[in-house]
């Protein structure tokens, strides 16, 4: 069924989500002149909600892209975040990392090593804590609240609404602005159980973190060891624009939903991250020295087989368990899934946006030829 124009929405595409993909999606589509809206249950603004992972980020550029295509992504965000960087310094800042560790897995060369800034093997005086080898590099950290900001503000300026609202479905998606033909899926976890995508392969990937004090910590570490235990991530990553602070972490459970900090990963974490850099302490002797600001909990929105980017056409109006199903007469319509990127989301957001763009482009035009 083709609507009418007199029916038609004012918008050409609806994006489902205002996290990091959501937000540099829709970005990257209203650049080109279409009229976009964003639809989502938690905001940019909503930097505390522990309802989506974007607010809990470290968040750095430090790539493990597995293929080619992965690698195109994150290296096209790399390239924006360093013009980014000197425009907006407060929002990404290039500074230097060092990744360190016993038993190497493939960190001593990665492909990524001509792509950031002076990489080299470190001199065994160079290492801190308990190892023995590492490299060093210049790469790019990030202030993931005022990077989303940032992106919602350009959105605002262009015109793009922004509205908070919880669907249940899919489909209802593609009414709310009045009927559209596009609906961009960037839902994230939520593409889980959300009526008409209910994707089984959607799992969150638990990260716990603490925000530290340490104002004099200018460099981000990572230990990258092939012993280390499933599950277990340590690393420092300064924020810039923050007054001082640094995320200290981690973990990485699959398959865990509680939102609420564990008193003994907690311990652990600061632990691990003093043993590498004693600094974090200001002059204190123990991790308990440690300026603890807070302690936090994000759910990396990951996914079996990883993220998922492609065009689903569909026909509204015949799902019964939805507001719309049999209401109105059944319509074709297409929505661009944008989701399960796991801990990749920062690294990769522009590149993901762009290619999200490109393919939004070619069904538009394809629609459109057909009219």
């Amino acid at each position: 069924m083709v609507l009418p124009q007199s029916e038609k929405s004012a918008y050409d595409v609806v994006v489902l989500g205002a996290g990091v993909l959501g937000l540099a999606t829709a970005d990257a589509l209203s650049a080109t002149g279409l009229r976009v809206a964003i639809l989502a249950r938690d905001l940019p603004e909503d930097v505390d909600s522990a309802a989506f992972a974007s607010p809990w980020a470290g968040a750095n550029w430090s790539s493990f892209g597995a293929n080619e295509k992965e690698r195109k992504r994150d290296t096209h965000t790399f390239e924006v975040f360093g013009r980014l960087a000197k425009t907006h310094p407060e929002i990404v800042t290039r500074r230097q990392f060092k990744y360190i560790w016993n038993k190497d897995k493939g960190y001593s060369s990665p492909w990524y090593k001509d792509v950031v800034f002076n990489f080299r093997r470190l001199e065994r005086s160079e290492v801190p804590g308990p190892y023995s080898e590492g490299v060093s590099f210049e790469s790019y950290t990030l202030n993931p609240h005022r990077y989303n900001a940032l992106l919602a503000s350009r959105l605002r300026e262009r015109g793009v609404p922004i509205v908070r609202k919880r669907v249940s479905s899919l489909d209802e998606a593609f009414a709310h602005f009045g009927p559209v033909d596009l609906v961009v899926n960037a839902t994230g976890l939520g593409a889980k159980s959300l009526l008409g995508v209910e994707d089984p392969a959607v799992f969150p990937d638990r990260g716990q973190t603490a925000l530290v004090r340490a104002p004099n910590v200018d460099i981000c570490f990572g230990v990258r060891d092939a012993d280390m235990p499933a599950g277990k991530a340590v690393y420092i990553i300064p924020r810039p624009g923050s007054g001082g602070c640094v995320i200290v972490g981690g973990t990485n459970i699959k398959g865990e939903y509680s939102t609420l900090p564990n008193r003994d990963t907690a311990e652990q974490v600061l632990k691990a991250a003093f043993e590498i850099c004693p600094e974090l302490a200001n002059g204190g002797k123990s991790w308990k020295d440690i300026d603890v600001v807070s302690h936090n909990v994000g759910l990396r929105p990951a996914r079996e087989g990883g993220l998922r980017l492609e065009i689903e056409e569909r026909t509204l109006g015949t799902d019964v368990l939805t507001p719309e199903g049999g209401k109105s007469k059944a319509r074709r319509v297409a929505v661009l899934h944008c989701y399960g990127i796991g801990p990749a989301g920062y690294q990769a957001n522009l590149g993901i946006a762009e290619e999200a763009k490109e393919i939004a482009l070619r069904h538009l035009s394809t629609q459109r030829s057909r009219l």
